[in-house]
């Protein structure tokens, strides 16, 4: 399903309006003085801009001692909860160096200065993995289809050992991890996830709507995630639906995707849960350009406790795609992910018996037996459809409906398996999306005063 064009125009104006306001602010010299107050008694020689990610904007201070930091500053119209984004990130990356083997930077400091919540932390030196690997002749981001295999192998080596150390920690909830009284760590509240932030930005999804308590059992979670499939639906106001039939249809979709939401986590639904990283793919991983050996891995705003299937579905990252730029034929898509996902499976298999043998890695945490099963039990598809609401009915059609509710032969016959309320409910559902489109407006949730404090 797209996202309505005048929710993104709207979100492109608000971080213009907000980049400007940066600028007017002397970003070179307000970083300086960020990172003289989180280093006490450093001055600040020069302050260069960043390249550009897709939530931040981030500048590399030098201070008089030879040190360097980076200073990060959330951007307003890129992300809308930016005050609990940032209380996400610094807690999860605390939490990492403190409890994991990942090289995660130092958070120096964090806090809200003229321009909204930033973040102070040490620099990483280390180029992206994911520009080892791509086809440079592409718009879009892809894998090199002549890359050699021993590069692949290495940086795919280099992945697996990441997504095994984060697999380690165990969570008795859902949610972001923070500090609690006691100087601990707990699940105090909801994730603040990838495809949350994306419905807010381009779909102008009220934050409201979303529950904002820890989840205690991932069945509870996975029915929260149908829930926003939902919300995009409904509160979408513009570029949601065709005509009555596509309005139909995927009503059909979210209600039953709903009703076996519940079904999906059987034998970890009660966890314990692990990390996952929603936006963790070859770009987070910094690298020295010899030998690919990691030097950091950044960029954690959406890492939180999560259903173990999360963990042990195959990863999507593997061809660098988004998903929202995979083939619009998804068979298509699996042509070119396949080979990719046995090779990482190999590695991985080798990354697990020699973290298994020095100790540093228990058998039962190993993730490539289960990963090579999602793909036929269809939980890979289930997890990508959970969290990508701009995905779901493309995944859902194709590869969970015939699985789940056998073979497709009329949508009447799927609308037999609505509750009556359901079946009730979809008409005048359906009449108040015609009529949403055809008004082509766009329905203001916050005043840039409440944006700006969010």
């Amino acid at each position: 399903m797209d996202f309505d064009s005048l929710a993104q125009q709207q979100s492109d104006r608000v971080f213009q309006v907000w980049i400007q306001n940066l600028l007017g602010n002397s970003p070179e010299e307000l970083a300086g003085k960020l990172a003289s107050r989180h280093c006490p008694g450093s001055t600040p020689v020069t302050a260069s801009r960043l390249p550009n990610g897709a939530f931040n904007v981030c500048y590399r201070v030098t201070l008089e001692s030879g040190r360097r930091v980076v200073v990060r500053f959330v951007g307003l119209g890129r992300v809308t909860a930016r005050n609990e984004k940032v209380g996400d990130e610094v807690a999860i990356m605390q939490y990492l160096a403190q409890h994991t083997a990942i090289p995660v930077p130092h958070v120096l400091g964090s806090g809200r200065c003229a321009v909204g919540p930033y973040i102070v932390m040490d620099f990483v030196q280390g180029e992206p993995l994911g520009k080892f690997l791509r086809d440079a002749s592409h718009h879009t981001v892809t894998l090199s289809s002549t890359i050699s295999t021993s590069v692949l192998r290495r940086a795919y080596s280099a992945m697996a050992g990441v997504l095994l150390e984060l697999s380690k920690p165990e969570f008795p909830s859902i949610g972001a991890i923070r500090h609690d009284e006691t100087g601990g760590w707990t699940v105090q509240k909801r994730p603040l996830t990838f495809n949350m932030n994306r419905l807010a930005q381009f779909s102008n999804i009220p934050l409201e709507v979303f529950e904002s308590g820890r989840f205690n059992n991932a069945a509870d979670y996975f029915e929260e995630l149908a829930r926003h499939h939902f919300h995009h639906l409904e509160l979408q106001r513009n570029n949601a639906v065709v005509d009555g039939a596509d309005c139909r249809k995927k009503y059909i979709a979210r209600c039953l995707f709903r009703k076996l939401s519940r079904e999906i986590p059987r034998e970890w639904g009660n966890g314990p849960f692990r990390l996952y990283c929603d936006d963790f793919r070859p770009d987070n991983v910094l690298v020295d350009a010899t030998r690919l050996a990691v030097t950091g891995v950044i960029d954690w705003e959406f890492c939180y406790a999560a259903p173990v299937e999360f963990t042990l579905a195959a990863p999507w990252w593997l061809l660098l795609e988004s998903p929202e730029d995979w083939d619009p034929d998804l068979n298509q898509f699996l042509i070119r992910f396949m080979p990719r996902l046995r090779t990482f499976l190999d590695v991985l298999k080798d990354c697990e018996a020699k973290k298994i043998r020095d100790g540093s890695l228990p058998e039962s945490k190993r993730l490539s037996s289960a990963m090579e099963k999602s793909m036929e039990t269809g939980l890979f598809w289930v997890c990508l459809a959970a969290r990508h609401s701009s995905m779901f009915d493309e995944i859902y059609w194709e590869f969970i409906d015939t699985r789940f509710y056998g073979p497709f032969a009329t949508l009447e016959d799927r609308i037999q398996l609505l509750s009556p309320n359901e079946q009730l409910n979809m008409q005048a559902f359906v009449d108040n999306k015609l009529h949403q489109a055809s008004e082509g407006t766009l329905t203001s949730y916050y005043s840039i005063d409440e944006l700006v404090d969010l």
